[in-house]
């Protein structure tokens, strides 16, 4: 499974890998210039990250990408041309959704030390004192917590970190909580 997170909180779940390429070309160059998170180094996380590089630089000769089809309007007239309005469709991507997985016993946080964002994997970290974390990738995921959790969770402001650059994602699960 690939997970694409997107700025402003979109997750989007891909069951393989080439199912990505059924996203658009620019989505598809975006990707290849970022790096892959949580890959071993000779993994297959690694292999496909070398795939879309490699594809992303050659222009996409295996495995194209989807392309937008070009729609013309027969009712709404573009007043400039004098033709028919001119709009570009896309097909939605492959994604799964998430798979919702039973309940476990309520994770309590009895030894919580602080929560802060990691800008580097777009997750909020919840740090105990013995230096165990608790990664949570999604703003809702923060509902596996029981009323005690989220009460400390609430009176603790998560830590941003140095230049606030990231300030708005981390909002995002500061707003779960409350």
């Amino acid at each position: 499974m690939f997970v694409v997170k997107r700025r402003g909180g979109v997750i989007q779940y891909f069951e393989t890998g080439f199912d990505l390429f059924t996203l658009p070309r620019w989505d598809l160059r975006e990707l290849g210039r970022l790096d892959l998170l949580n890959h071993e180094e000779r993994g297959i996380g690694r292999d496909f990250e070398r795939i879309i590089a490699k594809e992303c630089n050659k222009g996409f000769p295996n495995h194209a990408p989807q392309r937008p089809r070009r729609r013309v309007s027969k009712t709404t007239i573009n007043p400039v041309t004098g033709k028919g309005k001119v709009t570009w469709v896309i097909n939605p991507a492959k994604v799964v959704t998430p798979i919702k997985l039973p309940e476990e016993a309520p994770v309590a946080l009895t030894n919580f030390k602080k929560w802060f964002y990691d800008s580097k994997t777009d997750e909020a970290v919840i740090r105990s004192n013995e230096n165990e974390d608790i990664r949570i990738l999604d703003p809702v995921d923060v509902f596996m917590f029981g009323l005690s959790d989220l009460t400390i969770l609430n009176a603790n402001r998560i830590n941003v970190g140095a230049g606030n650059a990231n300030l708005e994602e981390a909002v995002l699960f500061s707003r779960a909580v409350e």
